[in-house]
């Protein structure tokens, strides 16, 4: 997650006040005296409830600070961030004042601060800052300010700025700020600022500002500002421009589509450049430096080789022969053409 949280300064900082603190303290191999585990219970063979520190209960738990805790079923409510607590397997529900952290969650987990698992969460987890799974996030995920599936997510992650994962995403990323994930996303990527897929994305990608496939694209991506790719297949939209390596489908950029091969139709306002054309091109400037196979229809046509038509106030070829290379509404392939 280096790079993310370099990228994203807030989100390091809420994660550090309240996540990753315990987190690294439970990878630390040094030894540290055993916990006191001295609670009031209430209940037989460690079912019922149970007032304090108890390693083991099943029933209602009330601690202040969780500490060496080894398992709780059923109801756990803490009032201060954890010590130490490198096997605790939460089942069922977790409501921290602060921030419940465990090694693993399973069911629902609260906290006005945070909420964190340095292995998996599966199920509900929901909290006021940082929503953080050090492995995989299974379930719901909503943070206030972020949430973190540092290996993955399987479901919904929401986050007031941002949403990351190092891992793949199966499911839904949603947030008012950036949207990361760095491996495969099938399902829907959103962020108001921006949306950022390093690997393929599978289903539909949106942003007011910006959207960006780092690697392939299959479904819908769109923008407001800016959609920019590798390898675009579908849908594409980008209020300002689209960029990319190829698109392939139906493309439309407000200013600009910029691709180095394009299959489908392409359209905009101002103009679209590519290096190989298959299919129709709309827009005021049609640019093909290379082949086009098919039609463009613009005020101004230019194409270095041609298999189909030009349809615009001015069209030029360059392969054609002298004389025939700038017509005025029509302009095709000659025969002879040099």
């Amino acid at each position: 997650m280096n790079r993310l949280r370099a990228a994203l300064p807030l989100a390091l900082l809420a994660a550090c006040v309240l996540a990753p603190a315990p987190a690294r303290a439970q990878a630390d191999t040094v030894s540290e005296p055993p916990a006191s585990h001295r609670a009031l219970n209430l209940g037989v063979d460690g079912v019922g409830i149970s007032i304090g520190n108890s390693r083991e209960w099943t029933g209602v738990r009330l601690n202040a600070v969780d500490h060496q805790v080894r398992r709780v079923n059923g109801i756990n409510l803490t009032a201060w961030k954890p010590k130490r607590n490198p096997e605790f397997e939460m089942n069922g529900v977790a409501v921290g004042l602060l921030a419940p952290v465990a090694h693993r969650i399973n069911g629902v987990a609260a906290g006005l601060g945070g909420v964190v698992a340095t292995d998996q969460v599966n199920g509900v987890a929901v909290s006021g800052i940082v929503t953080l799974a050090e492995q995989r996030l299974r379930g719901v995920g909503v943070g206030g300010i972020a949430t973190v599936g540092d290996h993955g997510i399987d479901g919904i992650a929401a986050g007031g700025l941002v949403v990351l994962s190092e891992g793949d995403v199966h499911g839904i990323t949603a947030t008012g700020g950036i949207s990361i994930v760095e491996g495969r996303h099938t399902g829907i990527s959103a962020g108001l600022i921006a949306a950022y897929t390093d690997g393929v994305m599978t289903g539909a990608s949106v942003s007011l500002g910006g959207t960006f496939i780092k690697g392939r694209s299959r479904g819908a991506a769109g923008s407001l500002l800016l959609l920019a790719g590798r390898d675009l297949n579908g849908l594409q939209i980008g209020g300002l421009a689209v960029l990319a390596d190829s698109v392939n489908g139906v493309t439309a950029g407000g200013l600009t589509v910029d691709a180095g091969r394009i299959r489908g139709v392409a359209a905009s306002v101002g103009r679209v450049r590519t290096s190989a054309l298959n299919g129709a091109s709309v827009a005021a400037w049609n640019q093909v430096r290379g082949t086009q196979r098919g039609l463009a229809i613009g005020l101004f046509n230019y194409a270095r080789d041609i298999h189909g038509v030009q349809l615009g106030v001015l069209n030029y070829v360059r392969n054609n022969r002298k004389g025939l290379r700038l017509l005025p509404l029509f302009n095709t392939r000659f025969v002879d053409g040099g």
